[in-house]
């Protein structure tokens, strides 16, 4: 249950508690036993009253769990005052009261209540109200202390039990998101100051690849070495490469139109293609079961997360082929990439946190950016090792308005 609830919960209990007192008071009067009746319904008219007032009150009056727990012990010393004070056998429900503050109220204010409760107690055996004379003597007096003692064990048990048990439990899942949105909130702050640094890059790097390409174009327009040519005409498809990427991160935040609808397979056909440009000595098996028909275009950062994790695929796998198939479940993408090779020990332990490259010129980020892009897209990576291979599952859910089933 949410924090919010936790005061509306706690009205609940006491009406229970309230409801269970008026029909030991109305029994204990059909018995005979002659308590100072008058007292008591007046207590447990003012609790009623109380407890409306806290159902009804406005949300930051009702969080106020320290003053209702106040109030019960309050309530509770008042009744035992009546009832015999000390050696009134449900005494024991201020422990109760103390259990809750513990699980719900800073230790300051729970010390605070255990502390009222100690002194309450004592006090109890000076001033009270002893018990009348009972019908039957003092056997029919014991049997009632011991029918009292089942009562309080009873109760404490269905509430340690129930209510509590519950609470404990919302209050762990609670810390275990709190760390959760910790977690989260950390990588974001990577993500960002990563996103910073590649902005930089993309300006500083500008002017070297300029630089490069003139001189690619004079060595081009000089007489062709021996054996040059096909180096040259790479060297200029490989800048040209780097300009187009570091255009498209420019353009990437001011682009604002929407692109053309186009079947899955086209997609990532024109991606890999990209890609292969890059890593033209790659060797790379695809095998794509998607619908024809034309489907929206993934979110721009899956083309990234897709391009770093082959790129980690195709380091690992060296002279070894991958293979990359592509399927739609349960409207998903989901693709599977495999290569020869071991999952390495940080990886195997931690396989979505940056880890420390094992490539001399390596940053280490490839599979920690792929996975934080895809959760934010709604998501999901999973690497593991699958009879010598490595095998790299990736799902993200279609975009809006696409049909996985049109063909």
């Amino acid at each position: 249950m949410p924090d919010a609830d936790l005061p509306l919960k706690l009205v609940k209990l006491r009406w229970l508690w309230l409801a269970g007192l008026a029909l030991s008071l109305a029994g204990l009067a059909s018995a005979g036993i002659a308590l100072p009746y008058p007292p008591l319904l007046l207590a447990t008219a003012a609790a009623v009253v109380a407890n409306l007032l806290w159902q009804s009150a406005p949300a930051h009056r009702l969080a106020r769990l320290d003053m209702q727990l106040a109030w019960d012990a309050l309530f509770l010393t008042e009744l035992f005052f009546f009832t015999g004070g000390s050696a009134n056998p449900l005494v024991s429900l201020y422990l109760l009261l103390i259990a809750l503050s513990a699980l719900t109220q800073s230790p300051r204010t729970t010390r605070a209540l255990a502390l009222a409760c100690v002194l309450a107690y004592g006090a109890l055996f000076v001033w009270h109200r002893p018990l009348p004379p009972v019908p039957g003597g003092t056997d029919m007096l014991i049997a009632l202390h011991l029918a009292g003692m089942w009562l309080t064990f009873a109760a404490s048990a269905w509430v340690i039990g129930g209510p509590l048990a519950r609470l404990a439990l919302t209050l762990r899942r609670r810390e275990q998101e709190i760390a959760r949105l910790r977690e989260n909130q950390l990588r974001d702050e990577q993500l960002v100051a990563l996103g910073m640094l590649a902005a930089s890059a993309a300006h500083e790097l500008g002017t070297p690849l300029n630089t490069l390409t003139l001189l690619c174009d004079d060595w081009q327009a000089a007489p062709p070495a021996a054996g040059m040519e096909d180096d040259l005409v790479l060297m200029r498809d490989q800048l040209a490469a780097c300009r187009l990427a570091l255009a498209r991160l420019r353009s990437r935040g001011h682009d604002n139109t929407p692109a053309s609808a186009a079947p899955l397979a086209g997609q990532l056909s024109a991606l890999l293609a990209d890609w292969l440009n890059l890593r033209p000595g790659v060797l790379l098996e695809t095998d794509f079961d998607l619908p024809g028909a034309p489907l929206p275009p993934f979110d721009p950062g899956f083309g990234p997360a897709l391009v770093n994790l082959l790129n980690n695929a195709a380091d690992a796998a060296g002279n070894q082929p991958l293979r990359l198939s592509a399927r739609i479940a349960d409207r998903h993408l989901v693709l599977n990439l495999s290569h020869p090779g071991e999952l390495g020990v940080g990886l195997a332990q931690r396989p979505l946190n940056p880890q420390p490259s094992s490539k001399p010129n390596g940053l280490g980020l490839g599979t920690f950016l792929a996975h934080a892009t895809l959760e934010k897209l709604g998501g999901r990576l999973e690497v593991r090792p699958q009879a010598g291979q490595v095998l790299t599952r990736l799902s993200l859910p279609l975009p809006r308005h696409a049909d996985p089933a049109a063909d």
